[in-house]
């Protein structure tokens, strides 16, 4: 498995990353075409596919947050045909360690599984997936995933990974990476009132699980 990446929606291969885009992630957590398209342009983002024989068979889509120190997973997915084998977990390693994403601290916002749902047994597995390659969750953190189509998108953890965790985070970084989410991926206020939500009954500092 080799990793290039993306720079251009005018490399085949970013068609080919779109189409798993569209075949893997829920209705509700797809932005549209033209969103994906204006990503691609910015220099903070990564587009990384994941390639056998040139054809690509997964890919992670992260941005690195302009005055902070952290980076977000913002997609990862693997084409339906190579899942187990062990791709995603290439991918993710490959992800971590890409560029200046390896100087930071990675964020990956995940489906809860802490609440019923029709596809609990799936956010069970995705969330141990993610575990069993060294993240850890912020505990107590309610992530609220602003909509980014006419869906609402489902409760949402974070989970955090670095070459070395600490036991706990101070509440006043965790603040400034909600900050930098909502505003260089949603294109909302630093303000938005959801962010004081999700950090209100936080402690100080606050332990990763």
């Amino acid at each position: 498995m080799k990793i290039h990446r993306i720079r251009s929606v005018e490399e085949p291969a970013y068609k080919q990353l779109l189409h798993i885009y569209r075949d893997s992630q829920p209705e509700n957590e797809l932005k549209g075409p033209d969103q994906v398209a204006g990503m691609i342009e910015r220099p903070e983002y990564f587009f990384l596919a994941a390639l056998r024989d040139d054809a690509v068979v997964g890919f992670s889509i992260s941005i690195c947050f302009a005055g902070s120190d952290a980076a977000l997973i913002e997609y990862m997915a693997v084409a339906r045909e190579f899942r187990g084998q062990g791709t995603g977990q290439g991918l993710f390693k490959e992800t971590v360690q890409f560029g200046s994403i390896a100087e930071r601290t990675v964020i990956i916002e995940v489906d809860s599984e802490k609440s019923p749902s029709d596809d609990h047994v799936d956010r069970v597995r995705r969330k141990n997936f993610y575990r069993r390659l060294g993240c850890r969750e912020v505990e107590g953190l309610s992530y609220i995933m602003p909509p980014v189509s006419s869906g609402i998108p489902p409760p949402m953890d974070m989970l955090v990974y670095a070459a070395e965790l600490p036991g706990t985070l101070a509440k006043s970084r965790i603040r400034t990476w909600l900050e930098s989410c909502y505003r260089q991926v949603y294109e909302l206020s630093e303000t938005d009132p959801r962010i004081q939500s999700m950090l209100k009954n936080l402690p100080e500092n606050v332990r990763l699980i």
